[in-house]
């Protein structure tokens, strides 16, 4: 069986990750001076959130999982006797993980050992149904090679959308990594005006999908946008993966979370519950909701 390994941008929830013995490469997360490494322990998941260690006035900032920290966790793995392995990471351009990846698996590669660095092209529940078409596969017997080759495909055509709340916080978290896409004058008119964006995540970048007037009808429309795609029967896949940067417990809350879940499941659609990455949410601001999907 070929052995999936993600990084701990992957929202999928911690039971679902240790029931199927996925490895979590961790992104390493600064607050102030000390740094710590997200490996998506519950847990440490839930106090960082519960204290609000994201709020914009923190000076918070996430970085790549180490190239000696993926060659340690994959040579754990070859002594444990795998021989084929699949490492999926956040989107390359996103991120330097996936080439501390292609490093670590050209160290440790062989005659005997074939690792398959991924670039998944995609972020956060992205990853997460990505990292569930991948298992799919394993599960079919293919091997690891053609896993690559499948899964490079499929990541071009997942979509992530997250429902913004504060574009203060996106456009500081922005300029923080030299991103200038949300100027002042934007954030201040959203602000003004109580607008709030979706923004759409997909292979070849970001932008803006939508812009809604007041944050639950934000949510609503980001729900929306999945409802339209089930009802329509474009998905590739039947499930949809959901995130919330905050206790997983508050999705519930959301306004339209519930009635998606309705529809989703008249539709024999699985929904995936999360809570969403460390990273995710140092850089898309607490309590931000986002969903993916792979759509024709």
């Amino acid at each position: 069986m070929v052995q999936l390994v993600v990084d701990s941008g992957c929202d999928l929830p911690d039971e679902f990750l240790r029931k199927y013995g996925i490895p979590v490469l961790p992104h390493s997360v600064s607050v102030g001076k000390d740094t710590f490494a997200d490996q998506r322990n519950p847990a440490q998941m839930s106090h960082f959130y519960s204290l609000s260690l994201v709020d914009r006035s923190r000076q918070v900032a996430s970085g790549p999982a180490s190239e000696d920290d993926i060659v340690q966790a994959l040579s754990r793995l070859v002594e444990m006797g795998q021989k084929d392995i699949v490492v999926q990471t956040i989107n390359a351009a996103n991120s330097p993980t996936y080439a501390n990846a292609v490093n670590a698996a050209r160290k440790l590669s062989s005659d005997d050992v074939q690792i398959h660095a991924i670039d998944s092209q995609t972020l956060f529940s992205g990853q997460g149904l990505l990292a569930l078409f991948t298992l799919s596969l394993i599960q079919r017997g293919m091997s690891g090679a053609q896993i690559k080759t499948r899964t490079e495909e499929f990541g071009r055509k997942i979509i992530g959308y997250a429902a913004i709340s504060d574009v203060y916080y996106l456009r500081e978290r922005g300029r923080q990594k030299n991103e200038k896409s949300v100027s002042w004058l934007k954030a201040f008119m959203a602000k003004s005006l109580n607008l709030h964006p979706i923004i759409a995540m997909a292979h070849d970048g970001s932008s803006v999908a939508d812009t809604v007037k007041e944050y639950d009808s934000c949510n609503r429309r980001l729900f929306e946008i999945a409802a339209e795609k089930i009802r329509a029967g474009e998905l590739l896949m039947p499930a949809v993966v959901v995130s919330i940067a905050g206790p997983l417990k508050d999705l519930d809350k959301v306004p339209g979370f519930r009635a998606f879940e309705e529809l989703a499941s008249e539709h024999k659609v699985k929904v995936y519950r999360s809570v969403m990455s460390l990273s995710g949410g140092i850089n898309l601001g607490p309590g931000t909701v986002a969903l993916a999907f792979a759509s024709k």
